[in-house]
């Protein structure tokens, strides 16, 4: 099953890895073209091209591996952990289309439910990878699939205890989106109910795995930034490796929500 979810995410990064990989190619061609004609600054100029596609090709088969392979973070897992989800608990999965995470989940549930919502839009988002639900889990009482949409999530107000977010709200080309599915979250969550979040930030170890690419990872700020925006109080933030980072937290109370804004009339 973990496997699965490795493969699933090279094949979601697949145009990075070809252009790496064709990079490596391409330096290969212009090395030996180069030192056949006697062009030796070309042949310096290809290996460093050559050396630096392998550099990243091997960090980023290094960081699939480390965050979602068999011993790796598994950042869906670490939510479930950092939640003290309980196996009787209920939650709502926030997803894209994939089915392994919250499968995998609900191998740790006995009486507990995951109600998983897919809220893709092409709009929004790039095209998703297909969802292919296996046929012996259509009856699995642990898992209910519906379809949903950020402006309104199929749930009453105040209604849900647990929701996990495990990398969706960065999939969201627009910040304004990103939002609006958080509030829409805090919308169906209890008071003291919590949101489980896990997104890359921008670190030292990102840098190393994205090169030139790494700008475009937001910052850790801009996530807590983000989520107090939404009304919701951070209780808990771990950092995995400089890879990705967990935060819990919670839906404020009344009470919570007026010391916030500085109501004193409580």
């Amino acid at each position: 099953m973990e496997r699965g979810v490795v493969s699933q995410h090279i094949l979601a990064q697949w145009p990075r890895y070809v252009l790496l990989y064709g990079g490596m190619i391409a330096a290969l061609l212009v090395i030996g073209l180069s030192a056949a004609r006697g062009w030796f600054s070309f042949v310096l100029l290809g290996l460093v091209v050559f050396l630096v596609c392998a550099f990243f090709l091997v960090m980023n088969l290094w960081a699939v591996v480390k965050v979602y392979g068999r011993n790796g973070i598994r950042p869906h897992h670490a939510l479930f952990d950092l939640g003290h989800i309980q196996s009787h608990n209920e939650i709502v999965y926030i997803n894209l289309g994939s089915r392994q995470q919250p499968i995998a989940l609900s191998h740790r549930l006995t009486t507990g439910h995951i109600t998983v919502v897919d809220v893709y839009n092409p709009q929004w988002m790039a095209p998703k990878l297909p969802a292919r639900q296996p046929s012996h889990l259509a009856d699995d009482p642990r898992l209910t699939w519906i379809d949903g949409d950020i402006h309104l999530l199929p749930f009453p107000d105040g209604s849900v205890t647990n929701v996990m977010l495990c990398e969706i709200l960065s999939q969201f080309w627009q910040p304004g989106d990103r939002l609006i599915l958080l509030k829409e979250i805090h919308r169906i969550l209890q008071p003291k109910g919590q949101l489980l979040i896990a997104e890359k930030c921008r670190t030292t170890n990102t840098w190393l795995v994205n090169g030139p690419a790494a700008p475009q990872i937001p910052t850790q700020t801009y996530w807590k930034a983000l989520i107090s925006e939404a009304g919701f109080r951070i209780r808990k933030e771990l950092n995995r490796d400089g890879l990705i980072t967990c935060w819990r937290v919670s839906k404020p109370t009344h009470r919570e929500a007026r010391q916030l804004a500085f109501d004193l009339d409580y």
